[in-house]
């Protein structure tokens, strides 16, 4: 006690005879600052006496203030003598050095404090010097070497700092990059040389410049492992208990991978745990994950990285696992932006190591398992990293790992090993909650913007255009007898690539599938169902105008999606696609299988069935929109379209017309239901049945079958009216 009050009157006194001494220049001032910092170490040898209870942190704040006022009245680029003095005394590395010992007790927090602020005040470049960056390096690596350190906060403010200034000047980070050995020891010496006394600042950042751009030249000579004591610090903090100090090294790490200079890069990648550690931080966050969850729990759950986390108590009011749930998923989006900005090398190999470690180790034996329950909640968490996950390269990791990388058209018989063949074929498994899962996943990759998905999905086994007969005349009606069908010249304007391997066709008497009457096409869709079992107009729910505005809106997406992609405006015959005989593809297939069996189907599976094929029809590959839209396409024998599988369907559903008299009447009730308060039934989730209610079809999902149809039907009509309005406008 009278140690601290002896100290106050001290610093009392202090104040007092400064006020009466004479007036000295800032230089002076400056060194009396900084001596009265160092002669306190010589007359403390032996105390452990608190840094509060001194005056080291005052004189430090003056020594900042001192520097930034000489700052003010210097001219721009130049180097005033307090300047001047700390660097040629190294005073910097003589503050690292006593902030490492922390002695007395908080030092190193007071020395880190004194780094943020001269670094974060002053406008000159000074982190370009070599007495400068070295004190600064070494402190950088004293960052994160304890956990649960009392100087965390400090220490993420520290590097964060220093992160700032190297994202302002990148080759600057060339200076935290320790090459063990080089070459030569002439470079080595040019590298660590220090400047003349007498020049200014703008020549020491000159010469820096100069030394860091050699410095990254010879890190690539450098024998052994660099190490990255930047990115090495953030990632120890990054673990911290403490969530604003791990959110804090988490900004630092993106913007260290962000950094445009290739020697940082290879050495994130080449020479630091980074990639690994981001990977392996998302497999354990996996392992957490509840082994039972609510798919609707697991739908709505919205988690983006940098938010508070969960509480156990909110956990347990919500539902058990959402902690660790958020947590997971808060990752896995905070590795997806990290591999948005990250420079190119960084991104690929993030990526890369989420599909090593992550995918193929945890993820793939999670789906492919035989236990049911376990497979529909592998695939259900698969559907949801996939729904959050937007970069490109780590999207294209997903996609090949699900889809595979082939590209080349699909055989009769073949069974490609692996996730995307299981998948397929579980769309038609015994378990209706392991097929809704699965089309679910499906759904969720069409909306993806990755070429492959819809290549390797359907597209391989439609650019050979070997469905398509040429010769063949259709007849739409009876008044368009007489009349020629379509025809294409089969080739559109293309790459030289590809124009060199088409195969043209002779334009004959058809007309491009373009050009076919669009009135046509829509009326053969809307009137496929007699009009006795169209519910619709009963209930004053036709929605076919809402159909065309939801068209019109998905449509102009899908086409800025898809416009990089180039592909072609008229349909195709690609020579390396083409084969003996016209293969759907698997996907394809039991795409059609399933429409072909809508009656059979309950109805959320029609929904999801129904979504996809949408989803495919509002592509703008005129392969594609052929096949699925233009029920007029001229196919070779033992082809089937999805038009040719809607007539079978409606082909039965008028045989159950005549033999039941008030079909129309049940429709309409069902329909009633389904509706709720949505005016686009084709979309909405099913209702309740109330157990009052009673049915004369021992199968009540026929009902809800035929309505399904009759909205799909309305949904294919708009869709194919707005894509050839859109061609008409463009070619206008």
């Amino acid at each position: 006690m009278k140690k601290k009050m002896f100290s106050k009157f001290s610093n009392i006194l202090h104040h007092a005879v400064e006020a009466l001494a004479p007036q000295l220049s800032l230089k002076e001032e400056f060194v009396y600052h900084w001596k009265a910092v160092t002669s306190f170490f010589m007359d403390n040898k032996g105390e452990k006496l608190p840094i509060d209870q001194t005056q080291i942190p005052e004189h430090l704040d003056q020594i900042v203030v001192l520097l930034k006022e000489e700052e003010n009245t210097e001219e721009l680029d130049s180097t005033g003598p307090c300047m001047e003095y700390l660097l040629q005394h190294k005073l910097l590395d003589t503050l690292y050095s006593l902030g490492r010992t922390d002695h007395p007790p908080g030092m190193k927090q007071i020395v880190l404090q004194f780094f943020i602020k001269l670094l974060s005040r002053l406008k000159q470049p000074i982190l370009a010097h070599v007495s400068v960056h070295r004190a600064v390096h070494r402190l950088v690596k004293a960052c994160g070497e304890v956990q649960a350190a009392p100087t965390e906060t400090e220490e993420i403010q520290f590097l964060c700092t220093v992160c700032s200034l190297v994202k302002s000047t990148p080759y600057l980070v060339n200076f935290f990059i320790e090459v063990p050995k080089l070459k030569t020891d002439a470079r080595k010496a040019s590298l660590t040389k220090d400047v003349p006394t007498n020049q200014t600042a703008s020549h020491v950042t000159t010469a820096n410049t100069a030394n860091a751009n050699s410095l990254a030249s010879a890190t690539n000579d450098a024998s052994g492992e660099r190490n990255f004591s930047l990115m090495n610090s953030l990632l120890n903090l990054s673990h911290s208990a403490d969530s604003r100090v791990a959110v804090k090294a988490c900004e630092g790490l993106m913007l260290c991978a962000s950094l445009p200079e290739e020697t940082a890069a290879s050495c994130i990648v080449q020479d630091t745990a980074f990639c690994t550690e981001m990977s392996q931080r998302l497999v354990e966050a996996y392992l957490k994950l509840p082994s039972f969850i609510n798919p609707a729990d697991l739908e709505n759950v919205e988690a983006k990285w940098g938010l508070d986390v969960i509480t156990e108590s909110e956990d347990q009011k919500t539902f058990v696992g959402k902690r660790h749930l958020v947590s997971f998923l808060s990752w896995l989006d905070y590795c997806d932006q990290l591999i948005s900005v990250s420079s190119p090398m960084v991104a690929k190999s993030l990526a890369k190591s989420i599909r090593e470690l992550f995918l193929n180790v945890i993820m793939e034996p999670s789906v492919m398992q035989t236990c049911e329950s376990g497979a529909i909640l592998a695939t259900a968490y698969l559907n949801r990293c996939l729904r959050t996950v937007c970069s490109p390269p780590l999207l294209s990791e997903f996609c090949f790992f699900i889809l595979g990388s082939e590209r080349l058209p699909e055989q009769e018989g073949e069974i490609t090993p692996g996730i995307r063949h299981r998948l397929i074929e579980r769309c038609n498994h015994l378990s209706e909650e392991l097929c809704l899962i699965t089309l679910k996943l499906f759904d969720t990759l069409l909306q993806k913007n990755d070429e492959h998905i819809i290549h390797n999905l359907v597209l391989r086994n439609l650019l050979g255009r070997t469905y398509y007969r040429p010769s063949s005349q259709i007849l739409c009606n009876e008044e368009d007898k007489g009349e020629n069908s379509r025809a294409s010249n089969g080739i559109s304007e293309m790459g030289e690539e590809e124009t060199a391997t088409a195969v043209s066709e002779k334009p004959d008497l058809n007309r491009s599938s373009s050009r076919t009457e669009v009135h046509k096409i829509v009326n053969c869709f809307l009137s496929l169902l007699p009009e006795q079992l169209k519910s619709s107009y009963q209930t004053a729910d036709s929605g076919y105008d809402m159909y065309l505005r939801d068209a019109h809106k998905q449509y102009r997406h899908v086409c800025e999606m898809t416009d990089p992609w180039s592909w072609p405006k008229e349909p195709v015959v690609i020579k390396r696609f083409v084969v003996d005989e016209f293969q759907e593809g698997a996907f394809l297939n039991m795409t059609l299988n399933k429409m072909s069996h809508l009656m059979d189907q309950s109805y959320p599976v029609n929904l999801q069935l129904t979504s996809i094929i949408s989803r495919l029809a509002l592509l703008p590959h005129p392969n594609l929109s052929e096949f699925l839209l233009d029920p007029f396409l001229p196919v070779r024998d033992g082809t089937r379209t999805l038009f040719s599988v809607f007539q079978k369907l409606a082909s039965e559903v008028r045989t159950k017309l005549d033999t039941q008299s008030d079909l129309s009447q049940q429709l309409v009730s069902v329909r009633r239901q389904l509706m709720g308060n949505s005016p686009n039934l084709h979309r909405t989730r099913p209702c309740r049945k109330p157990e009052r209610f009673q049915f004369r079809y021992e199968d009540h999902t026929q009902l809800e079958a035929i309505i399904v149809m009759e909205e799909f039907c309305k949904e294919l009509s708009a869709i194919a009216f707005v894509k050839h309005h859109t061609e008409v406008n463009k070619s206008s």
